[in-house]
């Protein structure tokens, strides 16, 4: 078995892995209300990021079913109906009422940060707890990476964790952008890797 989309029978395991990956990053903590209801809100992101890159066609599990990768070339499909019904849920089941306007203006920003044209949108990664070294993550980064030099396309991402800022760049990552947010403190890393050219690639 190899990396294939991710089925509507697999939401649930797949969310549960998204949630647990969400549950420290910056990023998401910044958008997902925090009060008791916390856990659940961040479940209903992962909902709503599942969804969305399922109707793009880029919700990808890992053979080993230890890792999930959202990705999709960000010209896939134009919002719709269901698409803006998804995003009202999220707006009330996550983000909160009152939040909305700071999170709108937020998201405004970041989108017009992004390049201009077509290329691979890498939202969200996730593997596992303790299978990280299992080989999941490694397939799914071959499997997006393949994908992008195919097409030619680069791969665009965002980050708040440091962590995963260092990784992306040892797979040749460059930021061209940050942001800092001074309410939430923590800096956001825009960042693009290019597609291997055509000469460069492995037959």
């Amino acid at each position: 078995m190899s990396i294939r989309q991710i089925q509507r029978h697999e939401y649930k395991p797949c969310l549960e892995l998204l949630a647990q990956a969400f549950l420290n990053n910056p990023s998401v903590n910044s958008v997902v209300k925090n009060d008791r209801k916390r856990p659940q809100r961040i479940r209903e992101l992962a909902r709503y990021s599942i969804k969305t890159s399922f109707a793009r066609k880029g919700a990808f599990i890992s053979s080993g079913r230890n890792g999930i990768a959202l990705c999709y070339p960000i010209q896939a499909k134009k919002e719709g109906i269901i698409d803006f019904w998804n995003q009202a849920v999220l707006l009330v089941k996550a983000i909160g009422i009152s939040r909305f306007r700071q999170v709108l203006q937020r998201e405004a920003y970041i989108k017009s940060r992004r390049p201009q044209g077509n290329y691979l949108y890498f939202w969200f990664f996730g593997v596992t707890p303790g299978q990280h070294g299992s080989g999941d993550a490694v397939e799914l980064k071959n499997h997006i990476f393949r994908w992008a030099d195919n097409e030619q396309l680069p791969i665009c991402l965002e980050t708040s964790v440091e962590k995963n800022k260092r990784v992306y760049e040892r797979y040749g990552f460059q930021v061209y952008h940050t942001w800092t947010s001074g309410q939430h403190d923590y800096t956001l890393y825009f960042m693009q890797r290019p597609p291997t050219p055509p000469t460069l690639q492995y037959p």
